[in-house]
């Protein structure tokens, strides 16, 4: 299964690699750090032990899911910046979700969110031959719907009160984008990308 391949993607600021032991720390840091979690998790923030994270982390590592990879994003100077992860890979159905999170806050809004989601579109079409993405965004998660949107994602829907932050509810936005749309847009990669 094409699935479960592994490799290095070059996009034009960034390179994402698949995970790296040796940034366990960063990871762990971002894992444990209560914004990044309300971004872009359902799961209320729980501080969690170096020992657990590190047992899922290497279970990532050493015993990878047949449906899902992650990515690491790495700056210009090979600096580790964030996180990407396809899940709900299928083969057979030809799709799958993507999400991707820039841990080291000095990189918001610099267009390395944009260019790593470039990487991933090209890929999942390219490589992967995805027909449809999708993408999940909470509501006050302005800067992910925007990048979603920007890259030629259409809302789908909407499902109201998912989750509850803040003292209040808030709806999650469900996106998607198929191979046709990334095409018209001029963006499909090449045979060869």
């Amino acid at each position: 299964m094409i699935s479960t391949i592994k490799t290095e993607l070059q996009g034009e600021r960034v390179l994402l690699t698949p995970l790296q032991i040796e940034n366990i720390y960063t990871h762990f840091a971002w894992n444990n750090d209560p914004e990044l979690n309300m971004l872009d998790s359902e799961l209320p923030f729980v501080e969690e032990s170096f020992g657990d994270f590190k047992r899922r982390f290497e279970g990532l590592l050493f015993h990878p899911s047949m449906n899902s990879q992650d990515f690491e994003i790495h700056d210009e100077e090979g600096k580790l910046i964030g996180v990407v992860e396809i899940s709900d890979i299928s083969d057979h159905n030809r799709h799958c979700s993507v999400s991707l999170t820039i841990g080291d806050r000095a990189y918001w809004g610099k267009g390395y969110g944009r260019d790593a989601m470039q990487v991933i579109l090209d890929y999942c079409f390219g490589v992967l031959k995805m027909h449809r993405l999708t993408a999940e965004a909470f509501e006050y998660n302005d800067a992910w719907k925007r990048l979603v949107e920007g890259m030629g994602f259409h809302e789908e829907g909407t499902i109201r009160d998912f989750v509850f932050r803040e003292g209040r509810y808030w709806d999650k936005h469900l996106y998607a984008l198929l191979d046709t749309d990334y095409s018209s847009m001029g963006r499909m990669p090449g045979p060869t990308d």
